[in-house]
């Protein structure tokens, strides 16, 4: 118990340091005497996370995202914002870590429409993510890091790729509510909380992309299957200026699908990881 929590101790420094060094930064820039906080928008996210072994150690990591936003008649629901495909080979060496490297294809659909601007762009990426799991008698604790490199562009035709990376880490934990294990037929508190920072040519005074917020309520239908839903709050700088704060509200249902490619009579591992 106590190398645990010295562990939940150490994750926890690690993230108030470089939140310290973020915002010591942000105060070297110029900034306007107040800072501007843009309207609240509403999405929705319909996310499905897939894990298959495809060998003692190694496994194939599938995750295909669709998210839609709101426009001027329905919030929520109104137009497709966004289409992620983010795939990648995950080696968990360990019942506690696990570590992935892959690549995305984002389709990014755009809002307004014009002689000069696309419907629609591609922004590649490569990512990968390394996760601590921390199991407790009744819940389970999840450091997570992912690192993704990025291609980036705008709407504009013409308009050149900008190279970026984005630093992320995430906390969050799983809490039976109705069994006294995580365990099929149990429903789960998820609180989780991440902080994503970008860095590269264009990130001048805007680092701080993204902090999201998302408590949710979780269910195992079984050792292969599981569903969550969150409300997510996020907040974090614009791309254009780093004194306008942007705020949103996020539908989140997720579906996490964890299947063994070898012989049916293979046991599904014990230890899986939620993303």
């Amino acid at each position: 118990m106590f190398m645990k929590l010295r562990g939940a101790y150490f994750f926890a420094l690690i993230f108030i340091c470089f939140s310290s060094l973020v915002f010591s930064q942000e105060g070297e820039n110029s900034f306007p005497d107040q800072s501007i906080l843009s309207e609240p928008e509403t999405l929705t996210w319909i996310n499905s996370y897939g894990t298959f072994r495809i060998s003692e150690k190694w496994f194939w990591h599938a995750e295909l995202h669709y998210r839609m936003r709101e426009n001027d008649d329905r919030n929520f629901i109104g137009d497709v914002a966004q289409i992620y495909n983010r795939h990648g080979i995950k080696y968990i060496p360990t019942k506690n870590f696990s570590a992935t490297f892959g690549g995305v294809l984002r389709v990014d659909f755009g809002e307004q429409s014009g002689d000069d601007l696309q419907d629609l762009i591609l922004e590649p990426r490569l990512w990968h993510e390394y996760i601590w799991t921390m199991p407790f008698e009744r819940f389970r604790v999840y450091h997570r890091i992912r690192i993704e490199h990025r291609w980036k562009r705008s709407f504009a035709k013409g308009s050149d790729y900008e190279f970026g990376n984005r630093w992320r880490y995430k906390f969050m934990m799983k809490i039976p509510l109705n069994k006294p294990n995580l365990q099929p037929g149990a429903f789960y508190f998820n609180p989780d909380v991440e902080l994503i920072m970008q860095t590269g040519k264009g990130i001048v005074d805007n680092p701080v992309e993204d902090l999201r917020l998302y408590p949710g309520i979780g269910y195992i239908a079984s050792p292969r299957v599981s569903y969550s839903a969150n409300m997510m709050y996020t907040t974090g700088q614009s791309s254009d200026f780093g004194g306008v704060y942007r705020e949103r509200w996020i539908f989140k249902f997720n579906v996490y699908i964890n299947l063994d490619l070898r012989k049916f009579d293979d046991k599904i591992p014990d230890t899986r990881f939620y993303e």
